[in-house]
């Protein structure tokens, strides 16, 4: 009997995650290589997803019906986190099952992007930061001595100075990239309309950035969230935090501002990372004052308050 095949796809951004009622669901994981490994069968009474799935984000693995087929209700971005903010009991359970997936996928490795280049090259290593801080699962190979690498870089032809080359889940290529252009491939950049409004627009995403989003955000407010980098800011960077309440024995920064990420991605907001931003006037035409954000690729966003938690930045000598 033929499997047939269920709405979550890899890099399909708005995927619902199923809660299964009979039967069961196969999961496996892909990356940018075509290749395929089995990761695990969920059956009556679980359901499927990850953290990435409370933000829409493309999914990081597909689902086949069981061989015998299954039922399952589907809960989409918007009802998902409802689930996990409207009961607390329920929330826990499936906030700590999301995290722990997406968690796997990191320390399995083969799960999503493949970066090729030369180890301990600049570029390399800067996009390789930009994906362990996002906390998406990636495999980096080495263009001169991993097998797999070496003969996609004969094969395409790609000179020296293309390296290096990234290959994202959904098999495009992209040759010497920019953290902007990686992060547009993924999906991880929304596609943000001209002229949208907001009631409230965060400058940065580091550990202050990312709590006002949550506070505006579990109010129901409208809130845009920008970072010219990445989530977590300088704490984001930092080994091990001793100081801060409530860890008594020190945390790694990463692991901080990942969990106060994954804390505000449940109340939903639009999360534009990398996205700078490059200028900022006020628009005083209309009856109330609103704030305009001049974007990259001259895209204007407006909002009724304007949040600058950007921090600093170090020059480099």
């Amino acid at each position: 009997m033929s499997r047939p095949k269920l709405s979550i796809v890899r890099a399909t951004k708005n995927v619902p995650a199923w809660l299964i009622l009979e039967g069961n669901i196969e999961l496996s994981r892909h990356d940018g290589l075509r290749s395929v490994a089995p990761v695990t069968s969920l059956g009556s009474g679980q359901f499927t997803g990850e953290v990435g799935q409370l933000s829409g984000r493309p999914a990081l693995a597909s689902a086949d019906a069981g061989p015998d087929g299954c039922v399952a209700l589907p809960f989409d971005t918007a009802h998902l986190r409802a689930l996990v903010v409207g009961s607390a009991e329920i929330g826990e359970v499936v906030m700590r099952a999301l995290i722990l997936r997406r968690v796997a996928l990191i320390e399995d490795g083969g799960s999503g992007t493949v970066l090729i280049g030369a180890p301990g090259f600049p570029e390399t290593l800067h996009l390789q930061n930009f994906l362990r801080r996002s906390g998406f699962p990636h495999l980096v190979l080495d263009s001169a001595a991993d097998e797999e690498g070496k003969a996609l870089v004969q094969r395409l032809a790609v000179s020296a100075s293309e390296l290096p080359l990234v290959v994202c889940p959904d098999g495009t290529i992209l040759r010497h990239p920019t953290v902007t252009e990686l992060a547009t491939c993924l999906g991880l950049v929304p596609a943000i309309a001209p002229d949208s409004e907001f009631d409230v627009a965060i400058v940065g995403a580091g550990p202050a950035g990312l709590a006002a989003r949550r506070l505006c955000a579990s109010e129901g407010l409208s809130v845009l969230v920008l970072d010219s980098d990445s989530f977590g800011g300088q704490a984001g960077a930092s080994a091990r935090i001793e100081n801060y309440f409530g860890f008594p024995t020190g945390i790694s920064g990463l692991a901080l501002t990942a969990r106060g990420f994954s804390q505000a991605q449940k109340f939903g907001a639009t999360i534009a990372i990398p996205m700078a931003v490059e200028r900022l006037d006020c628009d005083r035409s209309s009856e109330r004052m609103v704030h305009v954000l001049t974007l990259a690729k001259r895209i204007e966003v407006r909002a009724r308050t304007v949040v600058i938690a950007s921090g600093a930045r170090y020059p480099s000598t």
